[in-house]
């Protein structure tokens, strides 16, 4: 079930951010190297403050969440313009690998945004071949490299798989 999260989600989602981090590390990616130096339980409250924080849990455990927010610094970076939302810290646990947790969680951000007509954008690093094959079999359509990061937007339905 999705849901938005609430206050008492925030650890929960810190832990997999970092369980996440921690596993891009010893896997020998920078991928999310910045998470394992900040305090997440900030950020993750900083999300839900400023936008949507969505969950993905199956009865008591938490098994992903995806942030649904304005425009950030980070964004601001990437992007001409603050239009739209943009999604951030897509995490899924690895207890939930090959369930399609992150599947159902970009619909849902994907059925909010077009349901309020809003634009949706995300990014990944432009190296990240997997990722950005997988935005684009949503219906993200490729926007530009800057910054070593590959920017999106939502376009169009998908035919998914």
């Amino acid at each position: 079930m999705i849901r938005l999260a609430t206050e008492q989600d925030v650890k929960q989602i810190a832990t997999l951010l970092r369980e996440k981090a921690e596993l891009f590390q010893a896997r020998g990616s920078q991928q999310w190297s910045a998470y394992l130096k900040e305090d997440l339980q900030q950020l993750v409250a900083n999300d839900l403050a400023a936008g949507r924080l969505y969950v993905f849990e199956q009865g008591t455990e938490l098994l992903g969440s995806i942030a649904l927010l304005p425009s950030l610094a980070w964004d601001q970076t990437l992007w001409p313009d603050t239009e739209g939302l943009y999604i951030h810290r897509i995490v899924v646990s690895e207890t939930a690998k090959g369930l399609g947790v992150g599947k159902q969680l970009l619909r849902y951000v994907i059925a909010v945004t077009t349901t309020e007509q809003e634009r949706l954008r995300l990014d990944c690093l432009a190296t990240n071949d997997f990722l950005n094959r997988y935005y684009a079999s949503f219906g993200f359509e490729p926007q530009g490299i800057r910054d070593g990061f590959a920017t999106y937007e939502y376009k169009e339905t998908p035919v998914l798989k």
